[in-house]
């Protein structure tokens, strides 16, 4: 591996489209968010392009068993409907996405630490606190936990956008443009807020609806999370900035 300046394995990475950073972190947790919904446990790791095909894969899988309205039938205890309606060919296929989403999540869990903990045996940190270029401005800052999660309450991605992890939003943004428009929720919401409860039951699709809740809450706890690392990211660069300024040559560890 390319070495600069003592430095054999980076911090952070500075894009105009992302920040990505090292830092030591629960295994179980994107374990967790591979089970709620395979793909985001990958997000979670700065994982982006094995996120988007393992979630875009379970879509697809999801939508040829019929699992979703499967899985709403049992949960209203309508057991002979639920059987009838999954396919399961497709379901074979489910389960193996589902588990290697889990296990490989866990793993890179695993080693991401490891090199997150090697990374704090090189000494003195290198910070790359600026992008620029023709088409974008990207930098390291101090942010509200709090207010990167509100935005991502009102609507998925945008406490993304907040954090400056504009490929991630992309992502996010997109694909619950997709389960709204798909699933018709907004025309819900209005027939239900009118009284118009049968139209509002008639124009429901819970196939996508069920996707929903993992992506919304995901985006939520992520952008908090995302928040907080980065400050921690910021407040280290402060430190080290100052103890360069400030303090003899010396005396720097």
């Amino acid at each position: 591996m390319k070495q600069l300046g003592g430095i054999r394995i980076p911090r952070m990475a500075l894009s105009g489209v992302d920040i990505s950073k090292l830092h030591v972190k629960n295994p179980w947790m994107p374990m967790w968010w591979s089970a709620a919904l395979p793909g985001l446990g990958h997000f979670c790791q700065g994982m982006y392009v094995k996120g988007l095909l393992l979630m875009s894969w379970e879509i697809l899988i999801n939508f040829q068993a019929h699992l979703n309205l499967a899985i709403l039938y049992t949960f209203t205890g309508q057991f002979a409907k639920a059987a009838e309606t999954v396919n399961t060919e497709w379901v074979v296929f489910y389960g193996v996405v589902f588990l290697f989403a889990i296990y490989d999540s866990y793993r890179t869990g695993v080693e991401l630490n490891m090199l997150a903990r090697l990374e704090k045996t090189q000494g003195r940190r290198a910070f790359r606190l600026v992008h620029m270029s023709a088409v974008s401005v990207n930098y390291l800052e101090r942010n509200s936990p709090w207010v990167a999660a509100f935005w991502s309450a009102l609507f998925t991605g945008f406490g993304q956008i907040y954090n400056k992890k504009t490929l991630k939003a992309i992502i996010l943004l997109v694909w619950t443009a997709a389960i709204i428009n798909f699933s018709h929720v907004n025309d819900c919401i209005v027939f239900t807020l009118t009284g118009r409860f049968e139209q509002a039951q008639d124009v429901i699709n819970y196939q996508w609806l069920l996707f929903f809740p993992s992506i919304y809450i995901y985006a939520i706890w992520d952008a908090y999370n995302d928040s907080v690392e980065l400050n921690k990211l910021f407040a280290e660069a402060q430190k080290n900035h100052l103890q360069r300024k400030y303090r003899p040559e010396g005396e720097i560890g």
